[in-house]
């Protein structure tokens, strides 16, 4: 008996889990159905709104991917006075010439390629969804999809390094800004150069406290690129003027002590600050267990007393031996070439503000930014397609992907139609009755099963919901 109940038990959650599978089966049938109806009738709008010069030259169907799934469509092609022939629904849709895919799977697509390898996207969406792609396929459409919002922020940045001019900004009001920077080296693919190294900028107003001992950053900006320095910094200006008004801001720019973040300092006029994770790394790993002198070293450091700090490393290289002492000097060297940051910025404020913390922020951002999906698992990128995939995480991370698809200029429909009859097409073919897709049998009840005390089961669950 134990062991009948036991199968029984299996069986019923089979059961209920083929119910489910077929209710869901049911339900994306139904909903391709509207939304085909929908597309053809908005294809009848296009039909009276075209413009005159445009002649229906034939009807013909296609298969759309949609995120129900495939949709064949019967559409209307149309010829206009020079002979080139045109669907007007596709465009109205977004949709390029040869890849009829929708607005919606080219956006789901775009986010779960911004967060895992192309392979694994395509069998997530395989699994969870409707959606049939390939890899090759989402490839493609993180190339073509985001590279006119690209070029758009690329010509900008070529126009204000040559001309010095800067578009209209939003004009917050920021009294300071935090930017730090930081680069992590990528292997490249079919390229003369091996490695490239991606640049990271981060800009925040400061910090807000979320819990015991944490805080998170105010009004984050982001900017990566693998560009040169001067083109760096002109692309991490340009963004935040396009939503700061940056007159009378001060900036503190932290960093490891590269060149290239020195200069952004010096760009934008702000005060340069060494990040205290490096120098804490490099003191720990010269001094050793040696408490005392790191505790002094890091203090007279943060006071901007670098001659004193550089004092005592030398006296405490003199008592050691070889790679020890040669540790500590390459400190020293360290120190000296970031004198001008070492001293805390808080230090020089006039009223002491409690909120205000060491720069490090970095460090967690370029990991999750940029080494978690293009450093892992043996890969290497082309130039391009590495700056598409930094310019589809950072929207991803600022919520502006959805605008950046929108800016796909790849068709530009000829047709403009009334929002309130696209709206009635719309409410009048969700009111179609669809009880019909829904009248799906349960096998299990007339089956070679039916006298199972599982299978009477869902005979009385059936009666009930009659």
């Amino acid at each position: 008996m134990k062991n009948s109940l036991i199968e029984n038990s299996l069986e019923l959650k089979h059961s209920f889990l083929d119910t489910e599978k077929t209710l869901l089966a049911k339900a994306i049938e139904w909903a391709r159905e509207v939304f085909k109806r929908i597309l053809e009738q908005i294809d009848l709008l296009i039909q009276r709104h075209r413009p005159v010069s445009f002649r229906i030259a034939h009807k013909r169907s296609i298969w759309y991917r949609t995120w129900l799934g495939p949709i064949r469509v019967n559409r209307r092609q149309y010829q206009d006075r020079n002979g080139n022939y045109q669907y007007l629904l596709d465009e109205s849709m977004g949709m390029d010439k040869y890849r009829h895919t929708t607005f919606a799977v080219k956006e789901i697509a775009c986010r779960l390629a911004g967060e895992m390898p192309f392979r694994r996207s395509a069998e997530i969406l395989n699994r969870t969804t409707p959606i049939d792609l390939s890899h090759q396929t989402i490839h493609r459409l993180v190339q073509t999809a985001l590279s006119d919002s690209q070029d758009d922020a690329d010509k900008a940045t070529a126009w204000f390094e040559e001309t010095g001019e800067l578009p209209q900004s939003k004009n917050m009001q920021a009294d300071r800004l935090m930017i730090e920077a930081d680069g992590v080296v990528l292997p490249l693919q079919r390229e003369q150069a091996r490695k490239a190294e991606v640049k990271l900028g981060i800009a925040y107003e400061g910090w807000q406290k979320v819990g015991k001992d944490r805080y998170r950053t105010v009004n984050k900006t982001y900017y990566a690129d693998v560009a040169n320095t001067d083109r760096f910094w002109a692309g991490m200006t340009l963004k935040l003027h396009q939503r700061y008004d940056l007159e009378g801001t001060q900036y503190v720019v932290g960093g490891d002590g590269a060149a290239w973040i020195k200069e952004g300092a010096d760009y934008f006029g702000g005060r340069y600050q060494l990040c205290q994770y490096h120098l804490n790394r490099a003191l720990c790993h010269a001094l050793g267990h040696d408490r005392k002198t790191l505790r002094s070293v890091q203090h007279q450091c943060s006071q901007g007393n670098f001659e004193t700090a550089v004092a005592e490393l030398k006296q405490e290289a003199s008592k050691v031996q070889n790679d020890k002492s040669k540790d500590i000097r390459q400190v020293i060297r360290y120190i000296n070439s970031n004198a001008s940051g070492l001293k805390d910025y808080r230090e020089d404020m006039t009223k002491h503000d409690s909120n205000l913390r060491r720069t490090g922020a970095i460090e967690g951002n370029i990991d999750k930014l940029i080494v978690r999906r293009t450093k892992n698992q043996g890969m290497s990128w082309s130039p391009r397609g590495l700056r598409r995939m930094l310019w589809l995480r950072i929207n991803i991370r600022e919520g502006t992907l959805t605008n950046c698809l929108c800016t796909d200029r790849s068709n530009i429909a000829l047709v403009k139609l009334p929002a309130k009859q696209v709206n009635r097409v719309i409410d009048r073919t969700m009111k179609f009755d669809y009880a019909g897709y829904f009248s799906a049998g349960l096998p299990a009840i007339s089956g070679p099963h039916s006298s199972r005390p599982w299978v009477q089961l869902l005979k009385s669950l059936s009666r009930i919901a009659v």
